[in-house]
């Protein structure tokens, strides 16, 4: 177990040389903020703090920095990066937990290719520093993480199950059909119908033959990503069925933005959690330059290098 400690150094080094190689910045946020991040699926862990004057403040730990990263990159204007602590309640599996570490990063001028490439750079100087070698083994298989395949979310759908991820008829005939019974699912909640078969029979088989970046997702699941020709413009990385990376090409336009945040209160609200919305990075979004955005689990990362079964092995000191 000891040596977790020394691997991670060595993978976080690595990390933060790659982007000092290519320029980035390294920038620091704060943990507690006064706002959540407002994203569908992912709750906040709240506080309550107090300051000198006896003030009781409501606050919240950050899901991710991403809207106080989006705030420097909108008066910078230049690539930058960031590794920290994020919070996520609610959340507990082998590749989940409350607390985990973070890299994320921003690429000003770039598309989704140069986040994919990004990615296989990270991965591939994550592994030479504890390896000096690109291939891993993970889950019982070798894998060459300088070897990437780039598949659609609508190639991936046929790929595995047949099905259109965008026919909502189409799913549902599949899980009718399926030989796994998943209760009463309605045929009209189409992000019900395309969660189920991405969680199920999609998402377990990415990267199990070798990694992969899937892209091009509808727009009702691509939050704060343009959407270009109908497809919501983010992908995600893959291996062996685990998500290592989330990127988006970033959405600016200030409205679009703040219906986005609206629509995830809303919905919150409507299961109990009433969240306030943070106006300050919405006026920020109208000052975004056009960029992309990616974030990288760093404990699951050192989960699939060191070929361990949970998250928690990479941790190290455990609180929870």
């Amino acid at each position: 177990m000891t040596d977790i400690y020394t691997k991670k150094h060595k993978v976080i080094k690595a990390i933060r040389e790659y982007f000092e190689k290519t320029g980035s910045t390294e920038v620091f946020t704060p943990i507690i903020n006064r706002f959540p991040n407002l994203d569908p699926n992912i709750f906040p862990v709240e506080l309550q703090v107090e300051n000198s004057s006896g003030e009781k403040i409501k606050a919240y730990l950050h899901t991710s920095p991403e809207y106080n990263m989006k705030k420097i990159l909108s008066q910078i204007k230049k690539d930058i990066h960031q590794i920290t602590h994020v919070f996520r309640n609610y959340e507990g599996s082998k590749i989940h937990t409350i607390e985990f570490m973070m890299l994320e990063w921003y690429r000003v001028g770039k598309d989704l290719r140069q986040l994919m490439e990004d990615t296989k750079n990270i991965l591939i100087q994550s592994a030479l520093s504890i390896f000096n070698n690109t291939e891993i083994l993970f889950r019982g298989k070798k894998y060459d993480i300088s070897k990437w395949e780039k598949i659609t979310v609508q190639e991936a759908f046929y790929r595995y199950t047949g099905t259109d991820p965008e026919d909502k008829n189409s799913l549902y005939r599949f899980l009718k059909n399926s030989h796994i019974k998943h209760g009463n699912i309605s045929p009209e909640n189409y992000e019900e119908l395309f969660y189920t078969v991405y969680s199920f029979y999609v998402e377990p088989n990415l990267g199990k033959e070798q990694p992969v970046f899937i892209y091009d997702y509808p727009p009702e699941f691509s939050a704060l990503s343009k959407v270009i020709n109908g497809k919501g413009k983010r992908f995600e990385a893959y291996i062996a069925g685990v998500e290592l990376v989330n990127g988006y090409y970033e959405l600016t336009d200030r409205e679009k933005v703040k219906n986005c945040l609206y629509k995830d209160k809303e919905k919150k609200s409507a299961a109990g959690k009433d969240y306030p919305i943070d106006n300050q990075f919405i006026e920020s979004t109208g000052s975004l330059p056009e960029c992309s955005g990616a974030s990288l689990g760093i404990d699951r990362l050192l989960m699939v290098l060191l070929n361990k079964n949970e998250i928690r092995e990479t941790q190290g000191l455990k609180w929870i």
